[in-house]
């Protein structure tokens, strides 16, 4: 990169100099003092600071630094995150900092979950920040200092989906983040490696309530009893963990879940195996106990049913 010149050293030097990492004057030639400011651009990244402006760098520099934009909608949370290339929109909804693992990782995996509830992933999130260690009684277990202890058991991001009983759709696509994804915390519960594989991932949970039962009346209801409108629902190719039919993800969820993915390989610089997502890749498999690319928490668990596979589902994992 040194002695190069042009336009893309103009641009790079603008961005920098935007960002506070170039103090001089943008020339449009890449000089010692730009050589610097790329390594530190990538030291505060956390990347390697090796002055190379690859595609990881050009992508952070487009969208470094936009926090807490105050919200003109109806959302009661503020923006911490805008691209406005992709259209991608994250609110932060924070949990309290003994609820995740206050420790900078590598990332290698996207992890994708279904919360196996209702609509709105501020609800989800009050239900992490309430969580708390039982006794087999189901009373609080205190720490020595006698306060509660809580799980540190959360996703990063959860994304919210229209209503399926109401069609209220403030909440279709909406992105919301519960810590910031350089830390991490458990979200697997497995046995085998499950502190290797929790700690280097970031975990994204889509609302849903998964499987459906088809009622007597001829109508659909969740989990909790909750009838299901028909236009909410769809019936699988062949039945997936003994349910022929589940809640269908939305297409605001799927287009909001992309942008996110995509966000996210572009800032760790995750690397997505040569492979075709098909429904074979929903089933659980021990060859999925490793990092790298996309999970889904249904290959590691036989006893849930995260990310079931819907044709849509699969259309986008494929688009990645």
């Amino acid at each position: 990169m040194l002695k190069m010149s042009g336009e893309d050293v103009k641009f790079l030097q603008s961005k920098l100099k935007e960002h506070g990492f170039f103090k001089e004057r943008v020339d449009s030639n890449f000089g010692q003092n730009t050589l610097v400011a790329v390594t530190n651009f990538q030291r505060e990244l956390g990347i390697k600071a090796d002055g190379v402006v690859g595609s990881l760098v050009w992508n952070r520099l487009k969208d470094y630094g936009v926090e807490k934009v105050e919200v003109s909608n109806d959302i009661p949370n503020k923006v911490s995150f805008i691209d406005i290339n992709s259209g991608l929109t994250i609110y932060d909804n924070f949990i309290s900092e003994d609820k995740y693992i206050n420790e900078e990782t590598r990332k290698e995996t996207i992890w994708l979950h279904g919360t196996g509830g209702g609509s709105r992933p501020d609800w989800t999130v009050n239900g992490i920040k309430n969580d708390f260690v039982k006794d087999k009684r189901g009373n609080p277990v205190l720490d020595q200092n006698g306060n509660t202890q809580l799980y540190q058991v959360a996703s990063s991001y959860i994304i919210g989906r229209k209503s399926s009983s109401t069609n209220e759709s403030l909440w279709d696509g909406k992105i919301l983040r519960t810590f910031d994804d350089k830390y991490w915390a458990h979200h697997l519960g497995i046995k085998d490696n499950d502190i290797e594989l929790n700690s280097k991932s970031i975990s994204i949970e889509l609302c849903n309530y998964g499987p459906l039962s088809l009622g007597t009346d001829g109508r659909f209801y969740n989990s909790v009893n909750k009838f299901i409108s028909d236009s909410d629902v769809v019936k699988l190719d062949k039945p997936y963990r003994g349910y022929e039919y589940y809640e269908k993800y939305t297409d605001a969820q799927l287009e909001s879940t992309r942008k996110l993915i995509q966000h996210l390989i572009n800032k760790y610089g995750i690397s997505l195996q040569a492979e075709m997502y098909t429904d074979e890749w929903f089933d659980y498999n021990e060859s999925w106990f490793k990092n790298g690319g996309i999970r889904s928490h249904s290959q590691v668990r036989k006893d849930v049913f995260d990310l079931f596979p819907q044709k849509e589902m699969i259309q986008m994992l494929n688009s990645l």
